[in-house]
């Protein structure tokens, strides 16, 4: 099976290749920054339609994992043309693509989709974005039900896990912290779904093995404020989970609005996929291991 990954120099898209390439998949990997490990790498801006079109046409993937996103939520506040930009209109050239090609796509979206009034959301669940991240996002869901209806939008939630050090991600941001016996604050009134990076890229090569169709909320299983998890990072490695300060979501001076609570219902993916969401039990325990393989 020939698969192109976008954005396969970060936290998912890395690990999604590392994955699919030792199943055997003929991974092809776009970036756009950061270099990629495999010979077959490719440099190119999602931006770009013409030089899309290209790659599609000379790889001919069987199924697109479309990783690549501007996640950083305040920059996507402060400049709002390119978070529409890369993550709403970039998402349609790479529909487009998938329908001219007959690919199978699977876009990764989020929860930050809905606006975190009441939390649990399920794939039914009308999204209310209150950011510009999370109204950037659902507009390239909305790009790829109109260009190619065939695939898989997978919403998923707080991604972490090792591997990208050139820009590091909540979990291993706590666990420098900690290590080096310092401080951190972290807002107690905010819940999500955290889900570990290896987690995440085993459902999703289900997902696309199956050609999952739709809606699918792929996330860690257990709902959780960030202070929480944190804490329980804090256990999981021994550190002293006493430097972990709880403080609320409006001292943290954030440029744009979070959902209170984002977290997803996971029942869906729970009862069709055979790599089933964690629980953050499980996932720390997978994590604190992957840590010992860090060089």
């Amino acid at each position: 099976m020939k698969v192109i990954i976008t954005g396969a120099s970060g936290l998912l898209g890395a690990k999604l290749a590392e994955l699919a390439t030792e199943s055997g998949y003929n991974v092809h990997s776009l970036y756009k920054s950061h270099p990629c490990p495999p010979s077959n790498a490719e440099q190119v801006d999602i931006t770009d339609q013409v030089a899309l079109r290209k790659v599609f046409a000379d790889v001919k993937p069987d199924v697109v994992f479309h990783t690549a996103s501007l996640t950083d939520v305040d920059l996507c506040e402060r400049e709002p043309k390119l978070a529409m930009k890369v993550n709403g209109e970039a998402t349609g050239f790479i529909a487009k693509a998938c329908q001219e090609t007959g690919s199978y796509p699977v876009y990764v979206s989020t929860d930050y989709v809905f606006d975190g009034v009441r939390g649990h959301y399920s794939e039914e669940d009308g999204p209310a974005p209150i950011n510009t991240y999370g109204r950037s996002k659902l507009f390239g869901e909305e790009e790829m039900a109109r260009y190619c209806s065939r695939g898989c939008v997978a919403r998923t939630s707080v991604v972490y896990g090792w591997g990208r050090s050139y820009r590091p991600n909540f979990a291993t941001w706590v666990h420098s912290k900690l290590a080096a016996n310092e401080q951190v604050r972290v807002v107690r009134d905010q819940f999500a779904s955290p889900t570990l990076n290896i987690h995440l890229a085993r459902m999703l090569l289900e997902v696309a093995e199956r050609q999952v169709k739709g809606v699918l909320h792929v996330a860690g299983s257990t709902r959780i404020s960030r202070y929480e998890f944190a804490v329980i990072l804090a256990k999981q490695f021994g550190f002293n989970e006493n430097l972990v300060t709880p403080i609320q979501a409006e001292a943290a001076n954030w440029k744009a609005r979070r959902p209170v609570d984002s977290s997803l219902n996971v029942s869906k993916a729970q009862g069709i996929l055979t790599s089933k969401p964690a629980t953050l039990d499980q996932a720390l325990s997978e994590f604190a291991t992957g840590h010992q393989r860090v060089p």
